[in-house]
């Protein structure tokens, strides 16, 4: 299967809804690049605007993040961490990670993903899990 895009474009795959908990990020948008129809794996790209940010989460699942375009930082646990493009980052079982876009061009990553997995918890800014609504 191949599917064709252009500049962080693929017009054929629907940009999805980030988040069903909008308070917890700001300006993310989720696209699923390969979905899981006979993979063992997921493959979903990631677009954070200006002054943007993901969700402050954590999971028992492991994953890999690469940056593809922009600048940001990578919050492990209480370390935050510039990244840009070309960086990997390995997000290993419940470890608390967040990502920030820092520049002023989007953010983009690549990221990869178990097909089976356990829902995030979501977390306050102090690593603690938020209550649930």
């Amino acid at each position: 299967m191949i599917q064709r895009g252009g500049e962080f474009e693929w017009p054929e795959i629907d940009i999805l809804e980030y988040k069903d908990r909008p308070d917890t990020f700001e300006s993310v948008t989720r696209r699923k690049l390969i979905e899981p129809n006979g993979t063992n794996f997921e493959v979903r790209y990631f677009e954070v605007g200006e002054n943007g940010f993901t969700s402050f989460e954590k999971h028992a699942h492991e994953h890999c993040v690469v940056v593809l375009r922009g600048q940001g930082k990578v919050r492990l646990g209480s370390d935050w961490t510039d990244i840009s493009q070309n960086d990997t980052v390995h997000i290993g079982p419940m470890i608390p990670h967040q990502f920030r876009n820092t520049g002023v061009e989007p953010f983009g990553i690549l990221c990869v993903v178990e097909r089976e997995r356990d829902r995030p918890i979501l977390l306050d800014p102090e690593g603690n899990p938020r209550a649930s609504e």
